[in-house]
């Protein structure tokens, strides 16, 4: 046994330590099903024992991977450098709702689902919800600032954390922010280790901001006859006032394997679904509901469907959430790109996207968040064809950065684009990251091999 593991069941107890390779396994891959196995796996329950974890880490010169629930798409949770992986798993309390102040003071392997579950008995929001969100944590999401549905009118993770208590390699605890909405007294520590992927600090304690729970909310789900009225059509309900608190997209693959996957029937003359969500006042979300209809004709739309009672709303939302299982195959290896482009530049993106597919001879799927620009590009490539992934990519990434867009909208940078990153960002930029990154762990220990 190695002896920085005999120092880690020293202090920490063996239930907390996990050598087993039941436990390496488990915890080698995420989204992305790539393998990379650490050499042993903890189970804090408190900053106290992340603050022993890192000191040992520290002292041998080991690595350390934290993870969340490891639904991330970019490999940010992988132990690429074994060492030692921090599962959160048991820092899952969810500390405090303070209805007055209307925050929540979270551990980081609380389920996104379980908080806004919570605060919600409060008669309270809590607005990210990435489409894992009843499995993903809030940790997670703030590493990544994860996004979602939501996310078009209420924002990304960043806009609810208003404070952060994080472990630095060194063993020392800080805190960014607070609890106020107000705050700005200093450098934004806050935003700088959010997204960061863990590669700065380990997140323990995390104090979100929540908002009202809106009174109603009704959803419509608008099938469209061509795939080009449905993109075109995101400008046209935007510019003429409407304000979804939610603008959803789904391309005919994607519909077909989703309802396939669910058992369901769908029309064989829908190209693209537009799902699109209202909250407010009662009169107000279904005179949009019902308006929103005229902005479209008879030809351009095949179906349309309304839904105000919560079972109906929550099965547009299951086909929605599903298309990622649905449309993932055991024969064939997805490359899961969250691209983000300006609205006006969709449908060049979306043609693009799918001439690409052609090209390659590649199977190609498109849904996302259209609302802001997120479309979640995927390609599905036999074994063989592996081999001209990173030329396909590199188009792809190049095509996007020419709009005026950027590499990721919510899935972070991690090991899957690391070596695109250039095209966004300038040397200048890079080096700036680097020295930052060399300020808060100088031996690289904290995540290594992400980002850069």
């Amino acid at each position: 046994m190695k002896d920085y593991i005999k120092e880690l069941y020293k202090v920490l107890g063996k239930g907390k330590v996990k050598e087993a390779r039941e436990y390496l396994i488990t915890h080698s891959y995420d989204g992305m099903r790539r393998k990379f196995l650490p050499d042993v796996v903890v189970f804090p329950d408190s900053t106290r024992d992340v603050v022993k974890i890192v000191n040992i880490a520290s002292k041998y010169k080991i690595p350390i991977t934290p993870r969340g629930a490891g639904t991330g798409m970019t490999g940010g949770a992988l132990p690429v450098n074994q060492g030692i992986l921090i599962s959160f798993s048991k820092m899952n309390g969810i500390i405090k709702v303070s209805v007055d102040n209307t925050i929540a003071i979270v551990q980081p392997g609380v389920v996104t689902y379980d908080l806004v579950k919570e605060v919600e008995r409060y008669g309270l929001f809590y607005p990210p919800d990435p489409a894992s969100y009843k499995t993903s944590t809030i940790g997670g999401n703030v590493a990544e600032n994860a996004g979602g549905p939501h996310c078009f009118k209420y924002g990304v993770t960043k806009n609810y954390v208003l404070g952060l208590e994080a472990v630095l390699i060194n063993g020392e605890i800080i805190r960014t922010g607070g609890k106020t909405i107000k705050n700005v007294v200093g450098y934004n520590l806050t935003d700088l280790l959010i997204g960061s992927e863990g590669t700065l600090a380990i997140i323990t304690e995390i104090t979100l901001k929540l908002i009202p729970k809106p009174k109603f909310s009704g959803v419509t789900r608008l099938g469209f006859r061509s795939l080009g009225e449905a993109v075109k059509g995101v400008n046209k309900i935007i510019t003429n006032g409407f304000f979804p608190s939610a603008l959803e997209f789904m391309d005919r693959v994607s519909i077909k394997e989703v309802f396939k996957f669910l058992g369901l029937e769908v029309s064989e003359s829908i190209s693209a679904y537009l799902i699109l969500e209202f909250d407010g006042d009662r009169e107000e979300v279904e005179n949009q509901l019902k308006e929103i209809k005229a902005l479209f004709s008879d030809d351009e739309l095949e179906e349309i469907i309304y839904a105000t009672d919560s079972e109906e709303k929550e099965k547009i939302w299951e086909i929605r959430r599903n298309i990622s299982g649905a449309v993932s195959k055991p024969d064939l290896i997805k490359y899961n790109e969250d691209i983000v482009v300006p609205r006006s530049k969709l449908p060049e993106i979306v043609d693009f996207v799918y001439q690409l597919g052609k090209e390659y001879n590649v199977k190609t799927v498109l849904f996302g968040h259209i609302g802001d620009g997120n479309i979640h590009t995927n390609f599905f490539l036999k074994k063989e064809q592996e081999i001209f992934v990173d030329e396909l990519l590199e188009k792809l990434f190049k095509k996007v950065v020419d709009l005026g867009g950027v590499l990721s909208g919510e899935h972070g940078i991690g090991i899957a684009k690391k070596r695109f990153i250039s095209y966004q960002l300038s040397p200048e930029i890079v080096e700036i990251h680097r020295k930052i990154k060399r300020i808060f762990d100088p031996e690289n220990l904290l995540n290594p091999g992400k980002i850069f």
